[in-house]
C-alpha cells in the first residue's frame, strides 16, 4: 500500500489562516470601493493587532516567508505586507521576485527596518547602479549578518563595505556576473570578516570572468573558506598561492571544482587542502587522476574523461571511501559490477553521457547505493535489468529511455524487494502500460512519485482513472 497523504500540520493552518486575514484586511481597505482608509494606519493598527495575540519575531518572520513567496498576490500586495511586517525582531528575508519599480523601495524598507536581521537573500532584486547606495546603507546598518546573498550585483564598493561592517558575515554570494576587481576582493579579503567566512560563491561555473590570482587573496587570508562553490578554476589559484607565496600553504577547503587540471595542479590541490571531502573536475588533462591520493574523498565529480583512466584510480583506498559518484561524457566501457567491487560504499551513482555501461547477473553488487541516475549512456536491456535486480535498496531511480516491457517490470519489482524505492523516472517507456504503473503502485510501499507518464504508452483516460484511485485513497503518490 502507498502512503498516505499528511495531514496539515496545526501550526501551517493557523499560520496561513493569519496571513490570509492580513492580505484580505489589507485588500479590503485598498481596493474596496466604500472605504476611505489610510493604509498607513490600518498596517499600524494590524501590527497593534499582532502584538495583542502576542505574536513572536518568529510568527512575523514566517508571515514574510509565506507571503512574499506566494504566487498568487501581486507585488503592490507582497511589499505592503513587506512594509508592514519587517521590524527589528525579524532575522530572515528572502525577498523573492519583483518587478523594477519596487526595487528602490523594497531597499528602502530594508534598510529602515531589517536592523537584525542575520539572513538576507534578495536573489529577486536585481539591484542598479543608482540604487547601489541603499545596498552600502543595508550592510552598514545590518550589523548581525551571518549570511547575505547578493548575487549578479556586487562591486568593488559593496565588498569594501562588506569587509568594513560585517564582522560576523560566515556565507556570503556574490557569484554571477559582475563588476567585481581584484581591489574589491583584496578589501573584503583583509576586512572584518576574513576569520568568520566559510562559504564564498563567487565567478560563474565555467567562465574565468574573475583572475585566479584574485581569488587566491581569499584563500591566502580568509584561512577558514571551505567552498568557493560556483568558481571552477580553485586548483589554479591554490597553484599561484604555492608557487607565489608560500609552498607551505595549507588550507580548510573541503569543496573545489577545477578546470583543465594537470598533474601538477592536482599534486597541489592534494598537498594543499588536506581536509578535501568533494572534487569535480572539469576536463582533467590525460594523465592527471594519477596524482590524485586522498583517503577523506567522498564526493567525486568527473566531466570529460576516459574510462580506462578512473578505473585504475578508484582501485586505491579513494574508491573504498567514495560516497558519491557523478560521471558525465566518459569515453569506453564502463562495467558496474567492476565499479561495485571498486567503490562498494558508493550511496549515490550518476552516470550521464558514457559510450557504454554493461553488467551481468552474479557480479559484485553495491551493498549501499541509494540513488542511481542513467542519462544518455548507451546499455543493454538485459544488463539493466540485471543491475537493477541486484540494487533493491534503491531510493531514487532515474533512466532516460528503457526498453522494459509490462512483464520486466513484473518480474522485477514483484520477484524483488524494493522496500525503500521513493522515486521512479523513466522518461521514454514506450512499451510500459498502465499496468506497470499498478504494479509499482502495489509493489513499493515507500513510492512518491512516478514519471515521465508523457513518454509511456498511457492514455489521458488511463492516467485519470488512476489519479482518481489515488486521490480517492488519500495517496500521497504523485504521477509526473
Amino acid at each position: 500500500m502507498s502512503k498516505k497523504c499528511t495531514v496539515r500540520s496545526l501550526s501551517d493552518s493557523a499560520l496561513a489562516e493569519l496571513a490570509n486575514l492580513l492580505v484580505s484586511t489589507i485588500s479590503y481597505t485598498q481596493y474596496a470601493p466604500d472605504v476611505q482608509l489610510d493604509i498607513n494606519i490600518v498596517m499600524v493598527e494590524l501590527n497593534e493587532y499582532l502584538a495583542q495575540l502576542g505574536a513572536t519575531p518568529n510568527i512575523y518572520q514566517d508571515l514574510l516567508r509565506v507571503i512574499l513567496s506566494s504566487d498568487y498576490l501581486d507585488a503592490n500586495m507582497r511589499f505592503t505586507c513587506l512594509q508592514m511586517l519587517l521590524n527589528c525582531g525579524v532575522t530572515f528575508l528572502m525577498t523573492e521576485v519583483f518587478p523594477f519599480s519596487y526595487y528602490e523601495k523594497i531597499l528602502q524598507v530594508i534598510a529602515a527596518q531589517g536592523a537584525g536581521l542575520r539572513v538576507l537573500n534578495i536573489k529577486g532584486i536585481w539591484v542598479k547602479e543608482e540604487h547601489m547606495h541603499y545596498m552600502y546603507d543595508i550592510v552598514r546598518k545590518c550589523k548581525q549578518l551571518v549570511k547575505l546573498y547578493v548575487p549578479y550585483i556586487a562591486n568593488d564598493r559593496l565588498l569594501e563595505e562588506i569587509g568594513k561592517c560585517c564582522t560576523r558575515l560566515q556565507i556570503l554570494d556574490i557569484s554571477g556576473e559582475t563588476d567585481i576587481t581584484e581591489i574589491g576582493i583584496d578589501l573584503l579579503a583583509k576586512g572584518v570578516c576574513s576569520q568568520s567566512l566559510t562559504v564564498v560563491d563567487v565567478g560563474m561555473p565555467g567562465e574565468e570572468n574573475i583572475c585566479y590570482s584574485d581569488i587566491a587573496l581569499i584563500l591566502e587570508h580568509c584561512p577558514q573558506v571551505e567552498t568557493l562553490s560556483t568558481y571552477s578554476f580553485v586548483g589554479a589559484s591554490l597553484k599561484f598561492i604555492h608557487d607565489n607565496v608560500d609552498d607551505r600553504f595549507k588550507c580548510r577547503l573541503k569543496y573545489i571544482h577545477d578546470t583543465g587540471t594537470d598533474e601538477a595542479t592536482l599534486q597541489v590541490i592534494m598537498q594543499t587542502c588536506p581536509k578535501l571531502e568533494t572534487l569535480y573536475l572539469d576536463s582533467p588533462k590525460t594523465g592527471s587522476l594519477r596524482a590524485l591520493h586522498t583517503r577523506h574523498l567522498r564526493k567525486l565529480k568527473i566531466y570529460k574523461f576516459a574510462v580506462a583512466e578512473l578505473l585504475p584510480l578508484l582501485e586505491r583506498p579513494i574508491g573504498r571511501n567514495l560516497r558519491h559518484l557523478t560521471m558525465i561524457k566518459g569515453l569506453g566501457n564502463l562495467e558496474l559490477g567492476k565499479l561495485a567491487r571498486l567503490c562498494p560504499s558508493l550511496i549515490d551513482l550518476d552516470c550521464y553521457m558514457i559510450d557504454s555501461l554493461s553488467y551481468a547477473a552474479g557480479h559484485a553488487k553495491f551493498q549501499q547505493l541509494e540513488g542511481l541516475e542513467i542519462l544518455s549512456s548507451a546499455i543493454l536491456t538485459s544488463s539493466l535489468k540485471a543491475f537493477l535486480c541486484s540494487s533493491t535498496d534503491l531510493k531514487r531511480l532515474a533512466v532516460d529511455t528503457v526498453e522494459f516491457t509490462d512483464e520486466d517490470i513484473m518480474s522485477m519489482f514483484m520477484q524483488h524487494d524494493f522496500k525503500v524505492l521513493e522515486d521512479v523516472w523513466f522518461t521514454l517507456a514506450p512499451e510500459l502500460t498502465v499496468q506497470s504503473v499498478e504494479i509499482l503502485m502495489d509493489s513499493c510501499p515507500e513510492l512518491q512519485s512516478v514519471g515521465q507518464l508523457n513518454g509511456w504508452s498511457l492514455t489521458p483516460d488511463d492516467l485519470a482513472l488512476i489519479r482518481g484511485l489515488l486521490k480517492s485513497g488519500n495517496s500521497s503518490i504523485r504521477l509526473q
